[in-house]
């Protein structure tokens, strides 16, 4: 019975925190619902998505090099990025006394991404039978997608950490200040392994060169 009542309490199907995003995230902070495995499922499908759209766009729309796809590269783009906003944006709200738990967090930004999956999944196969003139509607189907998913990623957030409006956007604009500045941070430290790399690796072959 146990077992079942918790299954029972943390399914939430993410449809509803499409179509009715305040009640459904309201569930996710107060009655504990949501999945980590619908999240990852989620987040995985944004990878395969964004890879799909790049490589299967149709020729009148696709300006990337096919035979240049880079998976690690996407994989930064998408799930590395993911986790990076989660952490980000739990760590601000723990310094502007935010209520919402990581799980929390991953959950509201898993979900409020399905718009932007499903529109990157559409588009590249609509882009397959439509003509060059038509391509303004992908266009207007990935903003509408984009802002819908803001817009939910922005009321998930006012209800889990249980901010006004000013607030979220305050937390949302210092959340992208702290990936930014990871980021950074990370770049330096690969340039400068790299330079140090390159030092010894001269090094090494001019003893080799020289002995």
């Amino acid at each position: 019975m146990t077992t079942m009542s918790q299954t029972s309490t943390s399914r939430l199907n993410p449809l509803r925190c499409l179509l009715h995003p305040f009640d459904g995230f309201a569930a996710v902070k107060d009655e504990g619902k949501g999945s980590i495995a619908i999240s990852a499922v989620i987040v995985v499908l944004l990878f395969f998505a964004t890879i799909f759209k790049r490589q299967s766009t149709g020729y009148p729309f696709n300006m990337a090099d096919l035979n240049a796809l880079n998976v690690w590269i996407m994989a930064a783009k998408t799930v590395a990025l993911y986790g990076l906003w989660v952490a980000a944006n739990w760590a601000v709200a723990t310094w502007m006394d935010g209520e919402g738990k990581a799980k929390e967090i991953m959950i509201v930004s898993s979900y409020a991404i399905i718009p932007y999956v499903a529109a990157l999944i559409l588009t590249t196969l609509l882009s397959n039978v439509l003509v060059q003139e038509e391509g303004m509607f992908l266009g207007y189907a990935m903003t509408i997608a984009t802002l819908w998913s803001g817009l939910l990623l922005f009321i998930g957030l006012n209800i889990v950490h249980d901010y006004g409006a000013l607030k979220t956007l305050q937390s949302i604009a210092l959340t992208f200040a702290a990936m930014a500045i990871v980021l950074f941070l990370l770049v330096l430290f690969y340039t400068l392994f790299n330079q140090v790399y390159v030092f010894f690796y001269t090094i090494y072959n001019e003893m080799l060169f020289r002995y």
